[in-house]
């Protein structure tokens, strides 16, 4: 079984103060390498505020806090990486890489397709993540969905690019590391019982 990192994602947050409970609790729980910050759409100054109230307890422990599809955000308010979601329409994986240059690193979710996981590759990702949520529509090339934890394994024998996965439970922990992620995604349930899951180290 090979080593992975963990790589938490916060629910789509409409109160970032009203999680940070739940934020303290996790991180002790489980250090992880890397937080994905979502946040629900509000005006600019509130978006700021939220990320700031966040911020310090994340970087402070030396992890990595990425913002998910705000890529001018990240950048103005000192994040260390911008992750785009499948649904993230805005520009192109380019444009945005053009936009952060290298200040930032870029993650890109690309469902369960090979395809968008090479084209964001292509495009200057600095990882992908897969997930089976998020895939319709992006295998159109492909005659049918992958086995995600068959697609992992493959990716991770054959590209350099880090893998993350998203975990839908606990039990598919185990699959995905023997896989080759680089790093295990836990579902949002982890935050209300941060227990369940495995840890990775």
């Amino acid at each position: 079984m090979t080593a992975s990192d963990l790589y938490l994602a916060t629910p789509i947050l409409q109160d970032g103060e009203a999680f940070l409970p739940d934020l303290v609790r996790g991180l002790a729980a489980q250090p992880p390498a890397a937080l994905l910050l979502r946040l629900a759409d509000a005006p600019e100054s509130r978006l700021i505020t939220q990320i700031q109230k966040i911020q310090p307890l994340v970087q402070a422990q030396d992890i990595a806090l990425m913002l998910e599809d705000r890529p001018a955000l990240a950048l103005k308010t000192g994040c260390d990486g911008v992750h785009l979601s499948t649904d993230f329409t805005a520009c192109s994986v380019r444009d945005v890489r053009k936009s952060i240059g290298d200040a930032l690193q870029l993650g890109v979710a690309v469902g369960a397709s090979r395809d968008a996981a090479m084209r964001a590759g292509e495009d200057g990702a600095d990882y992908v993540c897969f997930s089976a949520e998020g895939a319709e529509g992006t295998a159109q090339d492909e005659d049918e969905p992958e086995d995600l934890t068959a697609l992992v394994r493959w990716w991770c024998l054959m590209m350099e690019l880090p893998a993350v996965v998203l975990a839908p439970e606990p039990t598919d922990v185990a699959g995905f590391v023997q896989a080759g992620a680089d790093f295990i995604m836990p579902a949002a349930t982890f935050w209300a019982h941060p227990q369940d899951w495995p840890g990775l180290a």
